[in-house]
């Protein structure tokens, strides 16, 4: 990696960064979203800590997630006062437009453009009913692949695209009563980001290929190639499970097998990606030139970092091709050697000799 700099968050009286904490960047803020205590702590991209927001009221459905388009925070989820099945969401889906329907969902937003931040409740739209959301310009994708026997058309499509509020594209066709990959377990296609704001990569649920989307144009782009341990066997696709409890045991006795890529990054020389397996999951880099994948748990840093491994775990995020990392103070302090003839940056080394306790972000690019 190139040119990486540390950028201390400044610390803050009751607030404490820990590994299980997530972070969003936006148009002009870092946010690290804390589940366990349901809030976020807003940071500059100096590092000066701007809010703390609490979330709790929400319940535990609820997580943030960022609109590019309207600069937004949004928090949406089921009504607590209501236990719907998945027979029931599909219910609703089918008929969104009646109002009765629209009492079994909440949404609430924070408009990040105000400087009051104030956590505001919304109305769900079709959108958010039908898990459709932001793909570039004014394309939007539907995420959720799902069965049910409530559907009259028996041909489904795991991918539509939106457009002003219309279908334009559908991509990728099951069938979306009783297709055996989904009959138990819903899919959700995943869109990661791409540098080039009008193309996204597109991931399927028990696929190996990552296809890139362009425009009105999708093409494959990379095809993961695993080792035979982590393939599904091709009755999966073809031999319906008994009923939910035989699905769960076999995912629990192949917790290895493939399930689907997440995150996927690319640069010229790397590609960075999550994987998830039925019960298990793994953050990788590939080398193109030597077309070797690393896990990203075992890489080993050297002096360029301190010896600090910025790109262990999952929470790697790309804006702008610079790459963010969040680091923990217990992160830096069990990884962090210093090197002859080299000044650690100054919030690296309140951190290593603990008259700090702040987090740190790292930011770098990645070699070419």
């Amino acid at each position: 990696m190139d040119s990486v700099r540390f950028i201390a968050l400044e610390s803050q009286e009751g607030v404490s960064i820990g590994q299980w904490d997530n972070m969003t960047i936006t148009k002009n803020y870092i946010v690290i979203v804390q589940y366990t205590n349901r809030s976020l702590l807003l940071y500059t991209y100096d590092g000066q800590f701007v809010k703390k927001i609490s979330y709790k009221k929400l319940g535990d459905s609820f997580y943030p997630g960022y609109d590019s388009q309207t600069d937004e925070l949004r928090f949406y989820g089921a009504n607590k006062n209501y236990s719907l099945t998945p027979k029931d969401r599909i219910q609703i889906e089918l008929a969104f437009n009646n109002p009765r329907n629209r009492k079994y969902y909440k949404k609430y937003v924070i408009d990040l453009k105000d400087p009051g931040f104030e956590l505001k409740k919304s109305a769900p739209t079709e959108y958010d009913i039908n898990n459709i959301t932001l793909l570039y310009g004014d394309y939007y994708y539907r995420s959720s692949v799902a069965t049910s026997k409530l559907y009259k058309d028996s041909t489904g499509y795991e991918l539509k695209i939106y457009r002003n509020g219309k279908l334009v594209k559908q991509y990728f066709p099951y069938n979306q009563i009783n297709e055996p990959k989904y009959l138990y377990q819903e899919g959700y296609i995943t869109a990661p980001e791409f540098p080039d704001p009008g193309t996204r990569f597109i991931a399927r649920p028990y696929c190996d290929t990552i296809y890139k989307i362009t425009g009105d144009s999708l093409y494959p782009a990379y095809q993961l190639v695993m080792p035979l341990e982590h393939a599904l066997p091709a009755s999966f696709f073809t031999k319906p499970f008994k009923n939910k409890a035989e699905w769960d045991n076999f995912r629990q006795n192949n917790n290895w097998m493939f399930s689907q890529v997440y995150q996927f990054t690319e640069t010229p020389a790397y590609l960075l990606f999550t994987v998830g397996f039925l019960y298990n999951s793994g953050a990788y880099i590939y080398d193109r030139k030597r077309q070797i994948a690393y896990q990203n748990s075992k890489i080993k840093a050297d002096s360029t970092t301190f010896n600090i491994n910025v790109l262990s775990g999952y929470n790697i995020y790309r804006k702008d091709r610079l790459f963010y990392k969040l680091l923990t103070p217990d992160m830096i302090r069990e990884s962090y050697k210093p090197v002859a003839g080299k000044t650690a940056p100054a919030a690296i080394e309140a951190i290593a000799s603990k008259k700090s306790n702040a987090a740190v972000i790292a930011v770098f690019t990645m070699k070419n």
